[in-house]
């Protein structure tokens, strides 16, 4: 994919990987020339120190400078080196190990784990790595079977004495899997980072590349133990964030610092020259030496619903053959339940429909659609009506309590409510600090 003629009479002497001042319609960019990543070959593509890829026409750019060569990337050595702690690679697909079609502007997953580890040379110089295939699939097509199946591997994994796992992962679905191996795989002796990417890997602003190095470094040089998710902390290539797995949302579409924690703060800052700044104390230390524990059994039939103005007991009811319900309230955990007036006469229906439900032995449980803070089914009379027909507050987030329970139900189907209340993995949170809101 090279550039014009055109193009490459604006750009003079400066080739790929030089660093270059473009002056352009009475502005200045300054950054890294790049491939040609554009379908017209005539569009000069420069990756800003902000971690971003800016397209320019030739038409309008009057000088180009160079000012530099970029960094060279150290060559790939394939040689296991004892020195060097060993990282283990499991790719299940995503955004992270996408190209793009450049003709119809979509991803696909199209990269090998030996592909990435070549784009990301580097990672050579931190770890020895061992790459393995798991899927390769969207995380949105992701299914709880699927985290039954990655759970066994990093079971596997950890048991065979690598200094931690990556997990290659689409951020669709990241906080529910990571969540679900939390569970799933509990007193790991390691790090395990999911590690995702909002820009495909042939992009110039892609983060899959910084965000692999981060959680690589921070495997090595921490004392960590557990699953966290290790992605961008700013919108530029700032410093990765260690979030726990039970606590993170995806909270945009689109921006590289999409997962935020919440209501606690995130274990680690990492940056890509290997500094580490430790946020929190109350982790689990590396301990070679520990058994990890598998406990993988799921249940399928548990749903997710959502409160609404406008929401009916036929919606409630359609879930009555299912062993588990999670419920997202309003606020600190409430539900439409009380007759006001001809309007809200069927508020009575959907309370009666909870209370024969929970009676036949669907567990339900209350959390909030609220990212942030604690439910609290106390503060106002229809909460306390929801709670007497038997549903249960949870103070954690829906994408943590809903693969919980599937996890409860498949592993502890008679026990499930001393389960979803008892903290295994720090996923209930007790003592909110102002100081974790929008962080």
């Amino acid at each position: 994919m090279d550039y014009s003629p055109k193009s490459k009479k604006i750009l003079g002497k400066a080739s790929i990987g030089d660093r270059v001042v473009v002056h352009t319609d009475g502005k200045k960019y300054e950054g890294l020339l790049m491939p040609k990543y554009s379908e017209n070959p005539d569009t000069v593509t420069l990756k800003l120190d902000s971690g971003y890829t800016i397209g320019l026409k030739p038409d309008r750019i009057t000088v180009v400078e160079k000012s530099g060569r970029g960094k060279p990337r150290s060559s790939v050595k394939r040689s296991h080196d004892s020195s060097k702690p060993t990282i283990t690679i499991l790719h299940t697909g995503g955004t992270i190990a996408s190209k793009i079609d450049y003709k119809t502007g979509a991803a696909y997953p199209a990269i090998s784990p030996e592909e990435l580890s070549d784009a990301v040379p580097e990672l050579r110089e931190i770890a020895n790595y061992n790459a393995k295939v798991v899927f390769q699939m969207y995380s949105g097509d992701m299914e709880p079977d699927h985290w039954k199946i990655l759970a066994e591997k990093v079971y596997d994994e950890a048991r065979n004495g690598v200094d931690g796992i990556i997990i290659l992962h689409g951020t669709d679905t990241m906080a529910y899997s990571a969540a679900a191996i939390a569970f799933m795989v509990q007193k790991l002796p390691i790090p395990v980072l999911f590690v995702g990417s909002q820009r495909s890997s042939d992009r110039g602003s892609a983060d899959g590349p910084m965000n692999i190095t981060c959680a690589s470094k921070f495997i090595v040089k921490s004392d960590f133990s557990g699953v966290a998710i290790c992605m961008h902390g700013t919108s530029s290539d700032d410093y990765c964030l260690i979030n726990p797995a039970v606590n993170v949302k995806k909270m945009h579409t689109s921006r590289r610092d999409t997962f935020r924690p919440i209501d606690v703060k995130p274990y680690a800052k990492v940056w890509q020259d290997g500094k580490i700044e430790m946020l929190r104390n109350d982790y689990i230390a590396k301990d070679m030496k520990k058994e990890p524990v598998l406990r993988n059994g799921i249940e399928r039939k548990v749903a997710i619903i959502k409160i609404r103005p406008g929401i009916t007991h036929k919606e409630l009811e359609f879930y009555k053959d299912y062993r588990g319900i999670i419920i997202e309230g309003t606020g600190l955990g409430n539900a439409p339940v009380t007759v006001l007036d001809k309007y809200t006469s069927h508020h009575a229906k959907l309370l009666d429909t909870m209370k024969k439900l929970s009676k036949k032995g669907v567990k339900m449980f209350m959390v909030s659609q609220c990212p942030y803070g604690k439910v609290n089914m106390n503060v106002y009379a229809y909460g306390r009506m929801v709670q007497d027909a038997g549903i249960v507050p949870l103070s954690m987030t829906s994408e943590a309590a809903y693969t919980k329970l599937i996890w409860a139900l498949g592993n502890f189907p008679k026990q499930v409510e001393k389960i979803m209340l008892e903290n295994f993995c720090g996923e209930i949170i007790e003592n909110i600090k102002a100081d974790t809101f929008l962080i």
